[in-house]
C-alpha cells in the first residue's frame, strides 16, 4: 500500500517539476530553481530509505501475526536452546564455576550452587541454589543466569539452598 502512494506521488511530483521548469525564465535564476527542483526529486525518491532508517521502526512489531504469536515465542525459544545446548554439554563443569562465580557477585549472596539437568523433553535445565533465598534475588539471579547462558528464564529454576 505505502509503495503505491510513493509511486504516486513520486510521479506527480516528476510532471509538476517537468511543468514548472518550462515556466521558469532562462538565466542565473532558472539554474538555482533548477537545483532546488532536483534536490526536491531527490528527496522524494530517497523517502522509503529515510522511513526504513528512523528510530519509530527499528522495533519489531508483530502485530500482525495476531493468534500465531505464542507459536512464534515457542519456536524462537526451542531455536535458542538448540543454539545453547552445544555449549551446555561441551563445557558443563567450567561453565558451572563461571556462573557461581557470577552470581556469588551478587549483592547479599552468601551461598550458591548451578547444578545443568537434562529437561524432561530434552531441553537443558538449569537449578541455582541461593542462600539467603528471596523474590528480588531469586527474580535477579535467574535473569543473570538466562543472559549469561542465552536461555529462557522459565528454563532457569532459583531455589533455596539446601545443605
Amino acid at each position: 500500500m505505502y509503495w503505491k502512494q510513493w509511486l504516486q506521488t513520486l510521479l506527480t511530483l516528476v510532471v509538476l517539476l517537468g511543468v514548472l521548469e518550462l515556466l521558469l525564465p532562462s538565466g542565473e535564476l532558472a539554474r538555482f530553481s533548477k537545483l532546488v527542483l532536483g534536490l526536491s526529486l531527490m528527496l522524494a525518491v530517497l523517502q522509503p530509505l529515510v522511513l526504513l532508517f528512523s528510530p519509530e521502526m527499528l522495533g519489531v512489531d508483530l502485530t500482525w501475526s495476531g493468534e500465531y504469536a505464542p507459536d512464534l515465542q515457542l519456536k524462537a525459544e526451542r531455536l535458542q536452546i538448540a543454539a545453547a545446548r552445544p555449549l551446555l554439554e561441551q563445557n558443563e563443569a567450567s561453565l558451572t564455576v563461571q556462573l557461581e562465580e557470577a552470581l556469588a557477585d551478587l549483592d547479599g549472596v552468601e551461598n550458591v550452587q548451578v547444578q545443568l539437568l537434562e529437561g524432561v523433553s530434552g531441553e537443558e535445565q538449569v537449578q541455582i541454589y541461593l542462600e539467603p533465598f528471596n523474590a528480588e534475588l531469586r527474580l535477579e539471579a535467574a535473569r543473570l543466569a538466562a543472559a549469561l547462558l542465552n536461555l529462557p528464564v522459565r528454563y532457569i529454576a532459583v531455589l533455596p539452598w539446601t545443605e
